[in-house]
């Protein structure tokens, strides 16, 4: 994998402006510093808000002078979002949180993506969008503080205070397939999230393929295409076959063997091997 144009921070601000500044702190004191960091917030008609803007700007100007902050405010047509609570305003802190983050990519950077603060609803956006377009070299986290640091409210934990930046783990799409290559080109969330699902859907079809036709024998695969499209038992399977139970039984036992080798499972038993392949018998059918 080549290494990023530039690192990232974005993260979501409600009115304490401390989870953005320990997070770069956290960030800096374990070597990852970035080099832009992006704020997403609602209107700055909020005094909270406009507070806390204030004094970030005055604290990267003096601490951080080598990080760029970018406020990124929630919009739509020019006017800013009072909230995230109507489903308008919710389809909107998606689209924009998405944009954002696909720029990002577009561009090759390495994200940093920090969800403790604004709104939870935001917060669950961010875990959407990084699940959709997030790589290995990209990170989700939720900041954890001393109590005594969170109360003061101050930008900078004291000699006998923390803050963390806690690891979110997160299945990022990416990893299953040539995902961001095949978002490239959409720009809306909710037809990224059916995009995606059919590329996951196309997996899940070709692997299925790949199991029934390569590792199967021609006996086995007839008795797995009968159980997994029809639903028969193994007495039903026997008999519509012409063949004995106990040889439909070891033929299916077979089979989940050499399923838990092709998906590298422990084991996998008659419900699993026909979740596994029903995306191609009964798509076949």
């Amino acid at each position: 994998m080549r290494s990023p144009e530039k690192s990232i921070l974005i993260a979501t601000l409600g009115s304490k402006p401390q989870i953005i500044t320990l997070s770069v702190d956290c960030l800096i004191n374990s070597n990852q510093t970035p080099d832009d960091v992006i704020v997403i917030h609602t209107t700055r008609q909020r005094l909270e808000t406009t507070r806390a803007l204030q004094l970030l700007q005055h604290e990267f100007a003096i601490t951080y002078a080598g990080i760029s902050l970018t406020p990124m405010e929630l919009s739509h047509q020019g006017k800013a979002l009072l909230d995230v609570t109507s489903p308008e305003e919710v389809q909107l802190a998606f689209q924009s949180i998405y944009s954002q983050v696909r720029a990002a990519k577009l561009e090759g950077n390495q994200i940093h993506f920090q969800i403790a603060g604004g709104r939870r609803t935001l917060s669950v956006f961010g875990m959407a969008v990084a699940q959709m377009l997030f790589d290995d070299q990209d990170h989700l986290w939720h900041l954890s503080s001393h109590a005594s640091l969170e109360d003061s409210g101050s930008l900078h934990a004291g000699p006998d205070e923390w803050a963390r930046l806690i690891p979110i783990p997160l299945v990022t799409w990416g990893g299953l397939s040539p995902v961001f290559d095949a978002l490239r080109e959409v720009e809306n969330p909710l037809e990224a999230a059916n995009t995606l699902s059919r590329l996951r859907l196309k997996e899940q079809w070709d692997a299925a393929r790949v199991f029934a036709i390569s590792r199967l024998s021609p006996a086995e695969r007839t008795a797995v295409q009968i159980l997994v499209r029809d639903g028969l038992n193994q007495a039903e399977i026997a008999a519509r076959i012409g063949i004995s139970p106990r040889t439909v039984e070891q033929q299916l036992r077979s089979a989940y063997r050499k399923a838990a080798d092709h998906w590298q499972l422990e084991d996998v038993n008659q419900a699993q091997l026909v979740r596994l392949l029903a995306p191609f018998y009964v798509s076949v059918s």
